[in-house]
């Protein structure tokens, strides 16, 4: 629409995958409240051939990409509508990058096939598709697939809808992706690793690059999680505050990013007594 617009992230990876209904309307409820535009998650999350979402449901008949099960995306479909009633947009991953690394689940015919799916069913809603899923392209072989995968989305949705990478952390789209005519924007991952790590220095060489494309973080430290993922010992535990995140936030959106992603470590899990 040409109108500016602020992305304010959060991380909710297992959104689709561990929440019934009313959870989802309570977690999306909440976020609207707080101010946040766009809300992460994983259609195909990294266990989805291991457990199916809180229904019961599996998200691929037989764990085949081509044949989706509806029963499933139906209630993809019901977050997806409950967010655009509250003005959020989802920025939905099509899959976790495990599956399709190494071609573990997906080929190029396949990846398109799942694509085209995915931009027919949410043609129209406010979504913003997001690649990668924390795993970066080494292959030609996975750049195909990466690829077919966009190639079937835009088929599928008509162009309408942003692309982007979620790059393995501290990592950045740009490296592997920058030439892609798919990409619509950059994306990097700080990650986790340190109080001190400065995340501006990621925009900053984005918008070195030519053509020109926005970029942001969209994993940063996350709150509650441990430093450098040091779980050893629980009492002593040092773990990321809401200070580590400002300090983030801060040091990208000065350096120029068209945005920023908060996380949680319990939130981006949806974690519960026993998962």
């Amino acid at each position: 629409s040409g109108q500016p617009f602020f992305w304010l992230g959060d991380t909710a990876w297992e959104l689709f995958h561990r929440l019934k209904r009313d959870e989802a309307d309570r977690y999306l409820s909440n976020r609207a409240a707080k101010g946040f535009t766009v809300i992460q998650a994983v259609a195909l999350y990294a266990a989805a051939l291991r457990e199916p979402n809180a229904y019961g449901e599996w998200p691929l008949i037989d764990h085949d990409p081509a044949r989706p099960n509806p029963r499933y995306f139906e209630h993809v479909d019901f977050v997806v509508n409950r967010a655009a009633e509250l003005g959020l947009f989802v920025g939905m991953l099509p899959t976790w990058g495990n599956h399709w690394k190494a071609g573990k689940l997906f080929t190029p015919e396949t990846a398109r096939t799942y694509g085209e799916f995915l931009g027919r069913r949410y043609r129209g809603k406010p979504i913003i598709w997001i690649l990668g899923g924390d795993h970066n392209v080494e292959t030609t072989e996975e750049r195909a697939i990466i690829d077919a995968m966009a190639e079937g989305l835009r088929h599928g949705d008509g162009g309408e809808h942003l692309i982007t990478f979620h790059p393995r952390g501290p990592g950045l789209s740009s490296t592997q992706l920058h030439d892609a005519p798919w990409l619509d924007f950059n994306m990097y991952q700080s990650s986790h690793a340190a109080h001190d790590h400065d995340n501006g220095l990621f925009a900053e060489h984005d918008y070195q690059l030519q053509p020109p494309k926005p970029t942001l973080d969209g994993e940063p430290r996350y709150e509650q999680i441990p430093v450098g993922f040091y779980f050893r010992d629980w009492n002593r535990m040092d773990r990321f505050d809401d200070y580590d995140v400002r300090r983030a936030a801060y040091w990208s959106l000065l350096a120029g990013a068209c945005g920023h992603t908060y996380g949680h470590n319990s939130i981006w899990q949806m974690w519960s007594p026993g998962k």
